[in-house]
């Protein structure tokens, strides 16, 4: 068989569902927006214990003598500081800028029914940690530690069928890889409309414009299109990195500008006493749906665990490439829990920095109006509010050029074919469906569409443990049983 017959067929079905988004717009998309608001609705429960389950897993792999194990035997590509940025922009940077203000902001005027004595804002700021931090983060981590382990370990190719076959192209497995590359593509698109959804609001925000910028959504996502095409086909150490450290710097930058106009000391402290929350709110929300507020937890939690899982399959194997060399703890320890403190710093920096102001009311109407107004309602309280709504439009938009071309980059690792023509191919059909959400220019749309290839890949997932957990136990097996047949 041809060796590029496999991807050509997957592009090609990838292309027909781009087609049906975007001639089919309102019909396609509230299609499937209704199969997964199901499935949200029955599997809430499972969803949240299956990432408190692989939490659990990761860490009792950091304490465990396979903790030591190195992945690979050659020395780590990249430098510490320049591995955590790259892992960290790709994994969810965009997404803080949308929802640093405006989720804790809403948490805390719509407060689900949980069991805390203390201050509100500390709780919404600990639900906000609590969908940011170690369980998306653990989610990620197992994802790209599945795949590493395959490829550095059992050297076997990079791609989601190999983890659970030891054939080197496993026919009968290639649905596994359309899936994963099915979610990758829905979760990007989700992000990407999301993102012109906010520019959009910047855009108003600065300007003043009140009308229809439906054609500027569709002009400026072809433009990021193109920008993370051309990203995607540079390649991981001329693309990829240098975007992320541009990301990097001017996130710090704006951040820095933010508690340098506000009460830091303030800010200093709803940190630590957020985190404290955070804690004591985690077995209440990490079993179950909360109890009395199961929508909530639905239009929330599930919703935002379930985007991770669609995430997974790039941000996985993205990280499994650029951590060669890592220990198993260090990969863990690291994936986890720098980038958790880093979102932690973040979201505490701006919606922290609103629960110590005094426009504290404006921010939650403005919020509750729409998500996208936070933000901006936020910086017009602050010096020089026009320059900083810029950058932060900037940031939001190398964010999302930097995790679609990570995102574009991983699908064709996945199907084994980084051929600049595929890169282009993925790209345009990425571009396509964001379209078409763009043009409805629904929030709560786009996360529904952006989990739908998330569903399957649960199965996926729980597969891949089972199958490493199975080949680990027969290793220890067949040690003991020659252990014992020597002595």
């Amino acid at each position: 068989m041809d060796v590029n017959f496999q991807p050509r067929l997957f592009i090609f079905i990838a292309a027909f569902i781009a087609v049906l988004f975007i001639f089919f717009p309102q019909f396609s998309v509230y299609q499937l927006a209704s199969v997964t608001e199901a499935v949200i609705t029955e599997m809430d429960d499972y969803v949240i214990l299956f990432s408190t389950v692989v939490l659990v897993i990761c860490f009792a792999l950091c304490i465990s003598p396979l903790g030591k194990t190195t992945l690979g035997d050659e020395a780590p590509e990249f430098g510490i500081v320049t591995w955590l940025v790259m892992l960290f922009t790709t994994g969810m940077g965009s997404g803080l800028v949308f929802w640093g203000v405006a989720e804790p902001i809403y948490h805390f005027s719509n407060m689900p029914p949980i069991t805390y004595d203390g201050d509100p804002k500390d709780a919404a700021l600990g639900l906000t940690y609590f969908h940011w931090g170690i369980h998306a983060w653990g989610l990620y981590a197992l994802a790209g530690l599945l795949i590493g382990w395959q490829v550095y370990i059992n050297k076997r190719p990079m791609r989601i069928s190999a983890s659970l076959s030891k054939s080197e192209r496993p026919k009968w497995l290639a649905i596994v890889d359309l899936i994963a590359v099915l979610a990758i593509l829905f979760g990007i698109a989700g992000v990407l409309a999301n993102t012109m959804a906010l520019v959009e609001q910047g855009i108003r925000s600065v300007t003043g414009i009140e009308q229809d910028l439906t054609a500027m959504r569709v002009v400026l996502t072809v433009v990021v299109g193109t920008l993370f095409m051309v990203s995607s086909a540079l390649g991981l150490k001329k693309g990829i990195k240098r975007l992320s450290c541009f990301n990097m710097w001017l996130m710090v930058a704006i951040f820095g500008f933010v508690l340098v106009n506000v009460d830091i000391f303030a800010v200093a402290g709803r940190m630590v006493s957020s985190i404290t929350a955070y804690i004591v709110l985690l077995p209440q929300v990490s079993l179950a749906a909360i109890e009395g507020g199961e929508k909530w937890s639905q239009g929330w939690t599930v919703i935002y665990l379930i985007w991770w899982i669609s995430w997974a399959p790039f941000v996985g194997p993205f990280i499994a490439r650029i951590s060669r060399g890592r220990t198993v703890r260090q990969f863990l320890i690291c994936t986890i829990f720098i980038p958790t403190l880093a979102s932690i710093m973040w979201f505490s920096g701006f919606a922290g920095a609103v629960f110590e102001s005094s426009y504290l009311t404006e921010v939650v109407q403005a919020v509750n109006q729409d998500y996208t107004k936070g933000l901006f309602t936020f910086f017009a309280q602050l010096p020089m509010s026009d320059v900083l709504s810029t950058a932060a439009l900037l940031l939001l938009l190398t964010f999302v050029i930097s995790s679609s071309d990570s995102a574009i980059y991983s699908a064709c690792m996945l199907m084994d074919d980084t051929r600049t023509s595929s890169k282009i191919c993925w790209s345009i059909i990425v571009v396509t469906m964001g379209i078409a959400l763009a043009i409805i220019n629904n929030v709560d749309l786009n996360k529904q569409v952006a989990i739908v290839g998330a569903i399957p890949f649960i199965l996926v997932m729980i597969t891949q443990i089972l199958v490493v957990v199975y080949h680990k136990i027969v290793f220890w097996w067949q040690r003991s049983q020659a252990t014992y047949s020597s002595s």
